[in-house]
């Protein structure tokens, strides 16, 4: 048996998988990963020894794959290869979504899930050109030169940094503050 996706997991654009045999019998994408993964590795007549041995992996990766325990898909990704799998495959794809939809929850593969997430992402998109041209606007009003925006870019990294300096800016005033005081108390008193 060789499992094919129809129609192409393409993100960007295109109807929603499919898999399918060549032959009549449909499978839709509420297959999870894990029996796919197991089908494939079974088509290509590795067993779970023979897969660990070949990624160079523990068999117990393989198992933790197949049994739908918590793995990265980089991992699933990078059996998938050895299998003999290509990166851009059909299978690669099927696998990806399959366990995008598995981490999720979100049922990825449904045309309407689908659309409600393709006008997610947009409306965050627009979101981040709209405060990317904001801050090109401030930068452009406030006149900074490249340390001054580093000096932004990193204070935005590490906002740790940026109430230190304001405790520190805050001590500087009430020392510079309680120095003045001592200054007007000496004055009085001479």
């Amino acid at each position: 048996m060789f499992w094919v996706l129809s129609n192409c997991c393409q993100l960007r654009t295109g109807p929603a998988c499919a898999l399918t045999f060549p032959t009549p019998g449909r499978y839709s994408l509420t297959m999870h990963y894990t029996q796919l993964f197991r089908k494939l590795r079974e088509e290509k007549g590795l067993t779970l020894e023979a897969l660990a041995a070949l990624a160079r992996r523990h068999r117990n990766t393989v198992i933790n794959v197949e049994s739908g325990r918590p793995v990265k898909f980089k991992t699933i990704a990078e059996l998938m290869v050895k299998m003999g799998y290509g990166a851009k495959s059909a299978e690669m794809k099927g696998i990806a979504l399959l366990w995008l939809e598995a981490v999720s929850g979100i049922p990825f593969s449904q045309p309407e899930i689908e659309a409600a997430a393709r006008k997610s992402v947009s409306g965050y998109q627009a979101s981040a050109r709209q405060a990317a041209r904001q801050l090109d606007e401030a930068v452009a009003r406030a006149s900074l030169d490249v340390g001054q925006i580093e000096l932004l870019g990193f204070a935005a990294r590490n906002p740790g940094v940026l109430a230190i300096l304001q405790n520190i800016r805050t001590l500087a005033t009430d020392l510079a503050a309680g120095e003045r005081v001592a200054e007007r108390e000496v004055a009085e008193d001479s």
